[in-house]
């Protein structure tokens, strides 16, 4: 079985294509999980109640903005999802605290 060229090609560049269609050229998607991420955690107060986590977020976020206009996309999309994860995490403990602040309210209430 002979192979032309053109067969050949197809062969190599059609797993190619596929490969690249895979592969997003921006960090948008994270860019965007990472702000709403912030703004989460900005509703319930994190800015205030877990402010460490929340400005470091924010620092994370804006590097990974500068890394996406120098056209570092591998590292604005790993800054960016660091930054999510943290102002996860800056929300979670705001949500936390104001738990427990609740709950004290509540027993110096009775």
């Amino acid at each position: 079985m002979k192979l032309t060229l053109k067969a050949l090609l197809l062969a190599l560049l059609i797993p190619f294509a596929f490969a690249m269609t895979g592969c997003e050229t921006s960090s948008d998607v994270e860019l965007r999980r990472a702000e709403k991420a912030l703004n989460e955690a900005l509703e319930v107060g994190a800015d205030a109640s877990a402010s460490d986590d929340y400005m470091k977020a924010e620092e994370l976020l804006i590097k990974a903005q500068e890394l996406a206009r120098d056209n570092k996309i591998l590292e604005s999309r790993q800054t960016a999802v660091e930054a999510k994860v943290i102002a996860d995490d800056a929300k979670r403990k705001a949500e936390e605290r104001q738990r427990i602040l609740d709950d004290e309210a509540d027993r110096l209430g009775k």
